[in-house]
C-alpha cells in the first residue's frame, strides 16, 4: 500500500509539471500588451459610444420635428392674444435675440401686470422730470421687481441684460417706471401654421389681425422654447406676405363634401369655429369652398352685424343638414348651433339653441336667412332637432 501511495503521488506531481508547463507555453504565444495599444482600444470605445450618443441625439431630434396640427395651433393662438398674459407684445418688434425685444411694444400697457395709480410724490416727480404741466391721459406704473419677474418668466433676463433701454420715465426714489399713454397697440394673432423644430421648441408662421383687418405690422415666425407649463420667447421675424387663412378653425365633424346643385355644384361646406382667445363674442362662420385648391366661393350671412353676438357666446354647432325643405329643387341649409349667455355674479349664464335656415337662391348665386320660419319655429320651441325642424316648418303657412 505504501509503495502504492508514493507511485500515485509521484504520478500527479508530474501531471502538473506538466501542466504547468503548458500553460507558460501559452503565455508565450501571448505577448504583454503596452500601455499606448490599451489606451488606444480605450479611445475607439469612448469615440464609438460618442458617435452612438450622437446618432441617437439626431435620431431624437429627428422624431421631434413635426408639423404641429390645427387643435395645437388654436392653443398656441390663445396663448398668444390673451391680453392679460402680455405675450401678444413680444410679437411687435424684429430680432433674433431675446435681449433685443423692443421693450417698449412689450410693455406698452402694462403687459397685464398689476398697475398702481400714482402717489402724489410720485407725480411731483415724475411732472417736474417731464417739463408737462399735469397728467392728460392714464399713467402705466411698474416698479422694477415687476419688470424683471416679467422679463425673467418671458424672456430669462432682466432690465440690465436687455440691449435697448426702456424709454420710460424712471423715478428713483420708488424704484418705478411711469408710462403716460391714452391708447393701446394691442394686435391679436392668428397662428397659421408651424412645426416643433426640436423637444421643446417651436416655431410659429403668426398673421396679425384677421380677414377683415390689416394692422400695421407684418406677418412673423416667432420661435419658442417651453419652459416649464409656459414659453419664452427666442426670436421674432418678420415675413411678409403671410397670408391670413381660417383653416385653423375648421370643425371636422360639421364640414362636409356636399352637391349643392347650380351653380355651385360639388363643393366643400366648411364650418369656422370663432377666434375668441381675442374677442369672446365673435361668432361662428360658415362657407362653400373649392374642394381643388381651398378657395372661398362664399360666406353664408352672419346673423348679427359684423358677426358678433352682443349678449352672448358661440359654444358649438350641433347640426348641419342639407334639404330642399321649400320644394324648389334646390338644397337648402339646416343648422342647429348652441349659445351660452354671459356669466354674472361669477355664475355661468344658460344655455340656448338657435335655428338657421339658409334658404337657395340659384338665380341670384345665395343664400339668405329664412328669418319668418326661424323666428316661428324658436318661438314656438321646434328646433330640437334636424327632423322635429322638417316636421314643423310648414306649419306656419298651413295656419295662414
Amino acid at each position: 500500500m505504501k509503495r502504492w501511495n508514493k507511485g500515485w503521488i509521484a504520478g500527479f506531481v508530474l501531471i502538473l509539471l506538466l501542466a504547468g508547463c503548458g500553460g507558460s507555453e501559452d503565455s508565450a504565444k501571448e505577448p504583454a500588451r503596452s500601455e499606448t495599444e490599451d489606451t488606444k482600444d480605450t479611445t475607439e470605445q469612448e469615440q464609438r459610444r460618442e458617435e452612438k450618443e450622437e446618432s441617437f441625439e439626431a435620431s431624437a431630434l429627428e422624431s421631434a420635428e413635426r408639423e404641429l396640427t390645427s387643435e395645437e395651433l388654436r392653443e398656441f393662438t390663445g396663448w398668444l392674444n390673451e391680453s392679460k398674459n402680455g405675450n401678444y407684445g413680444f410679437l411687435l418688434s424684429e430680432y433674433t435675440r431675446p435681449e433685443d425685444v423692443d421693450l417698449f411694444q412689450a410693455l406698452y400697457t402694462g403687459a397685464g401686470m398689476e398697475t398702481m395709480p400714482l402717489s402724489s410724490e410720485e407725480e411731483k416727480a415724475y411732472l417736474a422730470i417731464t417739463g408737462d404741466e399735469e397728467i392728460y391721459t392714464d399713467c402705466t406704473r411698474l416698479t422694477t421687481d415687476q419688470i424683471n419677474e416679467f422679463l425673467e418668466k418671458k424672456l430669462g433676463l432682466t432690465l440690465e441684460d436687455m440691449s435697448q433701454e426702456l424709454p420710460w420715465v424712471y423715478l428713483p426714489d420708488s424704484d418705478a417706471w411711469v408710462w403716460q399713454h391714452g391708447d393701446t397697440n394691442y394686435v391679436n394673432f392668428t397662428c397659421v401654421s408651424g412645426r416643433q423644430t426640436g423637444e421643446d421648441t417651436y416655431e410659429l408662421n403668426c398673421v396679425p389681425g384677421d380677414e377683415d383687418e390689416t394692422p400695421f405690422i407684418p406677418s412673423c415666425r416667432l420661435t419658442l422654447q417651453g419652459e416649464g407649463e409656459d414659453y419664452r420667447f427666442l426670436s421674432n421675424i418678420y415675413t411678409a406676405g403671410e397670408p391670413y387663412s381660417k383653416e385653423i378653425w375648421k370643425v371636422e365633424d360639421q364640414s362636409f363634401n356636399v352637391d349643392l346643385g347650380a351653380p355651385w355644384g360639388d363643393v366643400l361646406f366648411v364650418t369656422y369655429a370663432p377666434d375668441q382667445s381675442a374677442y369672446v363674442n365673435r361668432d361662428v362662420t360658415f362657407c362653400i369652398v373649392k374642394p381643388s385648391d381651398g378657395a372661398e366661393l362664399y360666406e353664408f350671412p352672419a346673423m348679427e352685424e359684423d358677426n358678433y353676438r352682443r349678449n352672448e357666446q358661440f359654444r358649438e354647432v350641433q347640426a348641419v343638414s342639407f334639404k330642399d325643405y321649400n320644394g324648389d329643387g334646390a338644397l337648402d341649409v339646416i343648422i342647429l348651433v348652441e349659445y351660452q349667455l354671459p356669466i354674472y355674479n361669477g355664475e355661468e349664464g344658460d344655455r340656448r339653441q338657435e335655428l338657421r335656415l339658409y334658404r337657395s337662391r340659384p338665380e341670384e348665386g345665395d343664400f339668405v336667412l329664412d328669418v319668418d320660419r326661424m323666428d316661428y319655429l324658436m318661438m314656438n320651441g321646434l328646433c330640437h332637432s334636424v327632423e322635429e325642424v322638417m316636421e314643423h316648418i310648414h306649419d306656419m303657412e298651413r295656419m295662414e
